[in-house]
């Protein structure tokens, strides 16, 4: 793959969970603030596109943990792209202020096109035990009841899924995309792809989004972040990658995760540092 051109490249990181509190098992929540600015510094000495943050960026949303994370990633030079994760919408701090403070117009839909690529984020806290409007907070319980009923493991509280009006807005873009002669790599915090990590990590409505991505040929990869250790799988049927980012909070207080993806027109390679494996996709779909 060294003879593909790079068309662009971007930046990733997930799970910071900054927080000042105790560690727990690998999780040293004070340590996640010196291993993003270690992300950062090397996103600075790299010509990027843009630096996504694939969800959690603090383990509650207290006023202070904000701060101190948006402290270090003011030193990045490069435009942030922030995806809402379901420890960022934990606190006192309502969703739409959480959204003002991370710059984001809207949590869900395309973030930009160049080449023959585009980049789409999904919001899986949009219907979740965390939603602020009523009937989504409604759907939300009677998710997790079907689900427990039969038998899913994602049926967590720490979980959630796309609206179906996002669902809709989704699909479009996919037509979309493939009327264009784009690929479409996904974005979201949570799992989709069963193999990419824990089920009890996958987002609610998993086997609707992987349906949707197998129909649209345009969906080379989804990546996301939310199970802590880390997953990998391809869709034999379809070749759609499904990519999950290791926690930088669970870094044991030894080592960080993050890494640098870069496009090429039938192919992603993703270099990792810490503890993210180095990778090639090859995107032929």
């Amino acid at each position: 793959m060294s003879g593909c051109s790079t068309l662009f490249s971007l930046g990733f990181f997930s799970d910071v969970q900054y927080a000042n509190r105790a560690n727990r098992g690998p999780s040293h929540y004070r340590d996640s603030l010196r291993f993003l600015a270690e992300a950062v510094k090397c996103f600075n000495e790299r010509d990027l596109q843009a630096v996504i943050n694939l969800g959690d960026l603090v383990d509650s949303n207290d006023e202070a943990y904000l701060d101190a994370t948006l402290s270090v990633l003011d030193d990045c030079i490069h435009p942030i792209i922030h995806i809402l994760g379901n420890h960022d919408l934990l606190g006192p701090i309502r969703r739409q202020e959480i959204l003002s403070r991370l710059n984001m117009q809207k949590a869900w839909g395309q973030c930009f096109s160049k080449h023959s690529w585009r980049v789409v984020v999904v919001d899986s806290t949009e219907v979740s035990i965390h939603s602020e409007e009523k009937a989504l907070l409604q759907e939300s319980v009677s998710r997790i009841l079907d689900l427990n009923e039969v038998g899913d493991p994602c049926a967590e509280n720490w979980n959630g899924m796309a609206s179906n009006q996002q669902f809709q807005e989704l699909e479009g873009v996919l037509v979309d995309a493939l009327k264009c002669d784009q690929r479409v790599l996904i974005v979201n915090h949570m799992l989709v792809g069963n193999g990419s990590g824990s089920s009890a990590h996958l987002c609610w409505n998993h086997r609707e989004l992987s349906r949707l991505f197998s129909e649209n040929r345009c969906v080379a990869a989804h990546f996301n972040g939310h199970d802590h250790d880390g997953g990998f799988t391809t869709d034999i049927r379809t070749g759609v990658h499904y990519l999950t980012f290791p926690a930088i909070c669970d870094s044991g207080g030894k080592t960080g995760a993050h890494a640098i993806a870069r496009f090429h027109k039938n192919s992603i390679t993703v270099e990792g540092w810490g503890r993210i494996q180095s990778r090639t996709l090859d995107c032929h779909r």
